[in-house]
């Protein structure tokens, strides 16, 4: 959150709409999907809040979006209007506890999503986001946030469908929106709200109120001290590398999901392996490492590929290495018309699963997992960029544990908080054992920490291993003073 922020401050930036805070809870959603921090509204709640604090912490403001939950949805509110059809309780229990958490931790705006929710405005076709009942009734007054609400985007068919663009301007602000985003018809837009203001509709003390709030913002942003932004150097800012955050992330996000009979590591000499990229043209960062690093053979099959040759590639395959590295890229993160995978992929994919020794990496959307549960090891990467391939090669060289928890559930046996601890390759074993003194390696203790006292270093990990088996790791002191 805190070098997103960043970004966003050297482009002069002054509000990211962020967090998603919506839970999404139905795989189908079309248009949440992955945006959502997961299925388990604490997770969601958890991650939200730091990811806004990370934000606001370094001046941006943050925006709570949809509300009031775009989660279980199966409509897309960019094509039509979705309707959540649950109860108040309901959407008390699940869908606006991320929200409530956000209020409470000062979130300072909200956007309000393009939704149907009869439980709490019963009015045909009213979105969400120029409802009264919703926004001045349920946000205001029942949750008592008091920063600013935006509307989703006004040219959207959740709410274009049912109003003309100038009306819609109109109805949001009666619905006790502070901000309207990309209105559509700006001229016609004001004129109907001054028209609003003379007949009364719309008081003076609202929109007092709601430029106060504004200006309020625009303050806090340091807009009444406004500097222009440095366009020297702004593109090498915004283009500079943040690899070891990205790294770190992958690191902890990577989930190992199956590992029968500890076949994650089985690479060693003498073995035949292969890579075989599923969605893949050409050899990627992940391919590239499994080919130098086991001397794979690699093949590469792409979604246009047909049936016929999916299956020649499987008999061809079969038998014929010790195991298979599989990596699924290059599919869509959308579930749309199955993710864009083709048929052909998932028949490839299911043969080489069932008549040979698999490791299928997953690199995107997690719920595309559902289509590759099969694999004697199994593991979901997120992303599908170089850094996130190479963490994934990593892994797969022991280099680092796996740590990460799937957020979703993706198949009956690997549900939402589903993972693995992986092992590194290198086995721990008693010194003696590798003819080792003991006594010697003592030693580190007390030249680490005299180093530490006379700040050589403000901290140190020593790793001691020989032929594969460590004897000695421990770490002393901080990463910085």
């Amino acid at each position: 959150g805190k070098e997103i922020a960043n970004e966003c401050k050297r482009m002069g930036i002054h509000v990211n709409f962020a967090p998603v805070a919506d839970v999404n809870n139905n795989p189908n959603n079309p248009v949440i999907s992955m945006r959502s921090f997961g299925e388990d509204k604490y997770q969601v709640a958890r991650k939200a809040e730091m990811y806004m604090r990370g934000m606001q912490d370094e001046g941006i403001m943050a925006c709570a979006k949809h509300f009031p939950g775009h989660g279980d949805v199966a409509v897309d509110s960019h094509n039509d209007l979705p309707v959540i059809g649950k109860s108040k309780a309901a959407l008390d229990s699940l869908e606006l506890y991320p929200f409530k958490r956000a209020i409470e931790e000062g979130i300072q705006s909200v956007m309000v999503g393009h939704l149907s929710v009869p439980s709490v405005d019963p009015s045909e076709n009213i979105p969400s986001s120029i409802s009264p009942p919703i926004i001045t009734g349920l946000l205001r007054k029942e949750m008592g946030f008091q920063g600013l609400v935006f509307t989703d985007a006004l040219e959207m068919k959740g709410i274009t469908k049912y109003f003309s663009h100038a009306e819609i301007a109109l109805r949001a602000i009666l619905g006790g929106n502070d901000l309207l985003c990309l209105p559509s018809d700006l001229p016609g837009s004001i004129e109907l709200i001054k028209k609003a203001i003379k007949k009364k509709k719309i008081s003076w003390k609202e929109v007092d109120a709601r430029v106060r709030r504004i200006l309020t913002a625009k303050y806090n942003a340091g807009l009444n001290r406004w500097t222009p932004i440095a366009v020297e150097g702004l593109t090498e800012d915004l283009n500079r590398e943040v690899t070891a955050l990205h790294r770190r992330i992958a690191e902890h996000a990577i989930t190992l999901l199956k590992n029968d009979d500890n076949t994650l590591f089985p690479m060693g000499k003498g073995k035949r392996i292969a890579y075989v990229g599923i969605g893949s043209y050409n050899e990627n960062a992940f391919a590239r490492s499994v080919r130098t690093n086991y001397d794979a053979h690699t093949y590469f099959f792409d979604f246009k590929q047909p049936q016929e040759k999916a299956v020649q590639l499987a008999a061809y395959l079969n038998g014929l290495y010790d195991a298979i590295v599989i990596g699924i890229h290059g599919y869509s993160r959308r579930p749309a018309n199955s993710f864009g995978i083709s048929a052909a992929a998932e028949t490839l994919v299911h043969s080489l699963q069932g008549q040979n020794k698999t490791l299928t990496f997953v690199f995107g959307n997690p719920y595309a997992i559902r289509k590759f549960c099969n694999s004697n090891t199994l593991v979901a990467c997120y992303e599908d960029d170089r850094i996130t391939q190479e963490t994934a090669a990593d892994l797969l060289a022991g280099r680092f544990e796996a740590t990460g928890k799937l957020p979703v559930t993706v198949c009956d046996n690997f549900i939402s908080g589903s993972g693995l601890v992986s092992k590194r390759m290198l086995p721990m074993v008693n010194a003696i054992d590798l003819r080792f003194d003991p006594k010697k390696l003592l030693k580190i203790d007390s030249i680490v920490n005299d180093a530490i006292y006379q700040k050589a270093i403000p901290g140190a990990v020593v790793l001691a291993a020989r032929n594969g088996k460590i004897v000695y790791e421990k770490a002393f002191g901080h990463l910085t003073y």
